[in-house]
């Protein structure tokens, strides 16, 4: 199983508008998602999990790009050498790609610092929603119908988003999200009850 961490950054355009579905912006903006500018203040799990290591130890290790390997990455349809890493700002994803300068745009984003209930969904569409075991949220943008992205729970400070942006409609948008959640969860650290 080959891993790796792509030495590139998302271009400039790209990282913006992800960046802005997925985790939202530091400052309010009228349609646009918001998340707080100060992060959760939630002590981080202590309980220890089967492999002998805290929570915080195991989210702390997580790399975007690293979360599914290449045959996964393959299997979904993308391409695991259009990879791109970018950790500017509140952002901490991988970007992929069909191939190089295709849509549409797939992310994985993993945020430490803000529980699920935080995320600003004000003037976005929010259902309750379930990928596994995991409480998730799926969300969507009148506005942006080609974009679909799912955030699911890790613990009471910490969730991961996928999303699907750039896509032909939103409803294909969301089946892709949902199939890339579905592969995504099994490998995502979670607190332990």
């Amino acid at each position: 199983m080959t891993r790796r961490t792509p030495p590139h950054r998302t271009t400039a355009l790209a990282a913006i508008t992800l960046l802005t579905v997925l985790t939202g912006c530091t400052t309010e903006t009228t349609g646009q998602a918001h998340t707080p500018t100060t992060p959760n203040t939630t002590t981080p799990d202590t309980t220890t999990n089967p492999d002998n290591t805290t929570f915080a130890e195991d989210i702390a290790d997580v790399l975007p790009c690293e979360v599914l390997d290449d045959n996964q990455i393959t299997d979904l349809g993308f391409d695991p050498t259009t990879a791109e890493f970018d950790d500017v700002g509140v952002a901490y994803m991988c970007l992929y790609r069909p191939a190089p300068l295709e849509s549409p745009l797939m992310s994985i984003n993993i945020d430490r610092d803000w529980a699920l209930d935080e995320l600003n969904l004000t003037n976005y569409n929010s259902t309750e929603h379930q990928v596994g075991p995991l409480r998730a949220l799926l969300v969507t943008d009148d506005r942006d119908p080609s974009m679909c992205q799912i955030s699911m729970k890790l613990s009471e400070s910490a969730h991961a988003t996928v999303a699907v942006d750039f896509a032909e409609s939103q409803e294909a948008a969301c089946e892709a999200a949902e199939r890339v959640a579905a592969v995504v969860e099994p490998e995502l650290p979670r607190e332990q009850s």
